[in-house]
């Protein structure tokens, strides 16, 4: 049943009604939704109307209420201010009460206060009192006991006389106090100069042996008094103690030199044993005369040492400075063992044996250790530091003398060890020297010396390089393989010993210049030499299998029937390895294996490549003869795998870097043989084996892999027609480029490439294919990686003068270095053109679209 309107209202009059934005219309047309609900209207008007009669009733109750509460607001603020005034008012009242108080507690106490203060004055007047009475008996007594010289009591007066003069201070200006003061600071200075007058007494006139107790006891006053007065008696002692050495040793230049420098200690020590036996008691031991007497002699002989050395620096006796030194640096010790080390009597009687300046041993274990801390560590040697630059000069001349002798002395295998005898002789000088020098100094002077070591280890390093056997030997020695082992050993001893050095002179030398001791760059130095080493062993193992591969390049290729056992020359490079390797293997030690492993890989790597190289001499080379140099490759792999562990007793595998060289390598030679296995009939299949072997457009390189098939003109030719119909010519390709794209292969073998070169060149059939690096033929090459040669047949392509021949290539004959850099030899005038140049020049004429330099087609 459907709602009716009179149901509605009631929900939709509570809140329509009372928003801000209501619509009559829209609450009429919910009330009333159709013409049915129209008949219930008049109940929604009732509703309404008392809806309209409450609300009036509500506003008119508000209204009455809010007049109401503005009167009685009224009323409570006037109630506020009538409390406020009255709390005002009691405020007022108990302020005037509590001044009253005060002025009550004041007139009590006002009279106890000028008897607290009558009381403090007093006091501090008999406290006053007192004291002067104290001052003027006690100045008394010590004028009289001063005048019996009983200086025990004396010490006692005078620190009581002390005190009573600090408390009278701020009194000074009484007459009488004043008075009195003066008098007590006068009479301590005369009892002062009273003691001084007993020591000169008893010290120069010759009674000390009877004046020793009164002198002791008149040390108890100056201890007491001020502490100048103190030192003013210490510095009087050893200046007069003193006096007789300066006058004997400044004045008289014979007995004054660094040869006499052992007199100058002898003589404190005969002082010092004068001081122990007789003047140490009469000092008390908290004074310390002893050392300060050591301390000044030090400091006038450092004085002394200045002017001699400064008078003979241009002609400096580097042996005689250096004995002086030695002597100082001893005696130093021996002072700071005795006054600042362990307190024992060996230790005196040692320092107290007296010498009369005999010769110093050279040895550094005769240099008493100082004691760290010491006063006296370098109070005199400091003088000696600026003129070691002669014994820096002495040491670089003997070590100069060592590094000719060893350029000059050739290496005998059988003298020698692992390593050199020269190395281990350097670095035990240098150890010696460093151990020696640090002693003397470890500031500038002392990183002089490293720097000095620095220039003759690189001095070393390349006597060790000139150890080498010269480029230009051919055929190495057994002996010339140990010899170069022996260097690679001593290169790494050196580099090895040279951090350990860096070590310990940084340890040594003071901080300010422990960061400037580097010897980074000699270390490198010394790795260079070893890897200069293996490049040379690589250079004699490559020239030792030079006449195999000559073997091979003889053998008749193309007129083998059929494959057997691998031929003669794998034999005979298998020997010669096992006896080349075997050498140099057991030259280098197990600790030096590293070495022997970067041979193998570099040696790897460039006989590989020269063994690829040799493959082009040895046209014309049948299906079979391929099939068999195949066998030999891999007979040849074998081989070179083998090689890492020739001599040993275990066998171990490879290193993985080894086999990817290997590998690498061994692909090259046998995508190259694939090729020339390939038979030529149908041309299609010999031209996608080396397209999915190679995967290269030029049209140069195919027919250098075709030509080791021994083919005539006319089938090469036909070859590159099948070839340019079936793959295109690549026009953009360098032609005139090498076959292979390994540059890290041929630049990197550099005692194998300039032979590789040489036999590549002088092909009675080889191509001028320059000697920049070609990057679309991954599988064989012989150029080299200078991109500064010439691109023979790019020029040759683009020098046509349009009269339909391809310009004349640079030869490259025999002997010469036609593939370095720059090196382009003129073209005969009528000279034959060789078959590379007359395939090229036809291919040439028949590209449609080609243009020579003028826009000719």
């Amino acid at each position: 049943m459907a709602p009716t309107p009179v149901d509605g209202v009631g929900p939709i009059l509570d809140s329509p009604l009372d928003s801000n934005d209501f619509n009559p219309v829209q609450l009429i047309n919910a009330a009333f939704p159709n013409e049915q609900s129209l008949a219930s209207i008049d109940l929604v008007l009732s509703k309404l109307r008392a809806q309209v009669t409450a609300m009036d009733r509500e506003l008119r109750t508000l209204l009455a209420s809010q007049t109401d509460a503005g009167a009685q607001s009224a009323a409570e603020l006037q109630h506020a201010q009538q409390s406020i005034m009255a709390l005002y008012e009691r405020i007022r009242k108990i302020k005037e009460s509590a001044e009253q108080s005060e002025r009550m507690v004041l007139e009590i106490t006002q009279d106890i206060k000028s008897l607290d203060h009558s009381k403090k004055n007093l006091s501090v007047t008999l406290t006053v009192l007192k004291r002067l009475q104290m001052l003027l008996v006690s100045s008394e007594q010590l004028k009289q006991n001063a005048a019996r010289k009983q200086y025990l009591e004396c010490s006692e007066l005078v620190q009581i006389a002390r005190h009573l003069l600090i408390f009278f201070k701020p009194y000074r200006s009484v007459h009488r106090i004043a008075s009195l003061y003066d008098y007590v600071v006068n009479l301590q200075v005369e009892i002062r100069r009273q003691i001084f007058r007993d020591f000169e007494g008893a010290f120069v006139g010759g009674g000390l042996k009877n004046a020793v107790q009164k002198l002791r006891e008149s040390c108890t006053v100056i201890e007491v008094m001020e502490p100048e007065h103190k030192k003013q008696l210490t510095d009087w002692y050893c200046d007069s103690q003193l006096k007789d050495y300066r006058s004997i040793f400044r004045n008289n230049p014979e007995v004054a030199g660094l040869d006499n420098i052992t007199r100058r200690h002898a003589w404190l020590k005969r002082l010092l044993k004068l001081y122990d036996e007789e003047h140490a008691q009469v000092f008390p031991p908290e004074w310390n005369v002893g050392e300060l007497l050591c301390e000044k002699f030090c400091q006038d002989t450092r004085k002394d040492l200045v002017e001699v050395l400064a008078k003979t620096d241009n002609n400096m006796d580097v042996k005689v400075m250096l004995q002086a030194l030695q002597s100082t640096l001893d005696f130093e010790g021996k002072l700071s063992q005795r006054f600042n080390g362990p307190a024992t009597s060996a230790t005196q009687a040692s320092f107290l044996e007296t010498d009369d300046g005999g010769a110093v041993s050279s040895s550094t274990e005769s240099v008493a250790p100082q004691v760290p801390g010491s006063k006296f560590q370098r109070i005199m040697s400091e003088a000696f530091e600026p003129y070691l630059r002669h014994h820096i000069n002495a040491e670089d001349k003997t070590i100069q003398d060592m590094v000719d002798g060893y350029r000059s002395k050739p290496i005998v295998p059988a003298d020698e060890e692992s390593v050199l005898q020269s190395s281990t002789d350097l670095f035990m000088f240098y150890r010696q020297s460093m151990l020696f020098f640090s002693k003397m100094s470890v500031g500038k002077p002392f990183w002089d010396l490293s720097r000095m070591f620095g220039k003759w280890l690189r001095a070393y390093a390349d006597v060790l390089t000139a150890k080498f056997p010269k480029e230009d030997k051919k055929s190495f020695t057994d002996d010339d393989f140990v010899i170069t082992c022996l260097v690679i050993n001593t290169a790494d001893y050196c580099y090895s010993t040279t951090s350990q050095l860096e070590e310990k002179l940084q340890e040594r030398i003071d901080p300010a210049f422990k960061t400037m001791v580097n010897f980074s760059n000699e270390s490198d130095t010394f790795l260079s030499v070893a890897a200069n080493g293996v490049r040379v062993l690589v250079r004699g193992v490559e020239n030792g299998l030079d006449p195999s591969l000559n073997l091979m390049t003889r053998k008749q290729w193309g007129g083998i029937q059929s494959v057997g056992d691998q031929s003669d020359y794998i034999n005979q490079i298998a020997t010669s390895l096992r006896g080349m390797v075997g050498t140099i293997k057991s030259s280098i030690p197990a600790s030096n294996s590293k070495y022997f492993k970067n041979f193998c890989d570099k040696f790897a790597e460039s006989f590989l490549a020269r063994f690829h190289g040799s493959i082009f001499k040895c046209r014309p080379i049948s299906e079979v003869g391929a099939e068999q140099m195949l066998l030999d490759t891999h007979a040849l792999k074998t081989i070179l795998t083998q090689m890492i562990n020739v001599n040993s007793e275990e066998s171990v595998a490879p290193p993985q870097t080894y086999i990817k060289i290997l590998t690498k390598g061994v692909s090259r030679v046998e995508q190259l043989l694939k090729v020339v296995m390939n038979p030529v009939d149908p041309p299609e299949q010999l031209i996608s084996t080396y397209m999915a072997l190679f995967n290269d457009p030029s049209v140069a390189n195919f027919i250098k892999a075709i030509e080791l098939k021994g083919l005539k003109r006319p089938e090469i030719q036909a070859l590159v027609e099948v070839f340019q119909q079936q793959v295109g010519v690549d026009h953009t390709a360098p032609t005139g480029l090498p076959l292979s794209n390994n540059n890290a292969l041929l630049g990197s073998t550099a005692p194998g490439i300039a032979a590789f070169k040489e036999a590549f060149s002088s092909s009675s059939t080889a191509m001028n294919l320059g000697g920049s690096t070609f990057k679309g033929f991954q599988g064989f090459g012989v150029g080299s990686s200078n991109s500064n040669s010439t691109n023979t047949m790019a020029q040759s392509l683009s020098s046509d003068s349009g009269s339909g021949t391809l310009a004349s290539a640079p030869n490259m004959s025999t002997g010469t270095t036609g593939l370095n850099a720059g090196s382009r030899s003129p073209a005969p005038t009528k000279a034959k053109e060789d078959f590379g140049s007359f395939m090229l020049r036809k291919m040439t004429l028949k590209v449609p679209g080609a243009t020579n330099n003028s826009g000719s087609k």
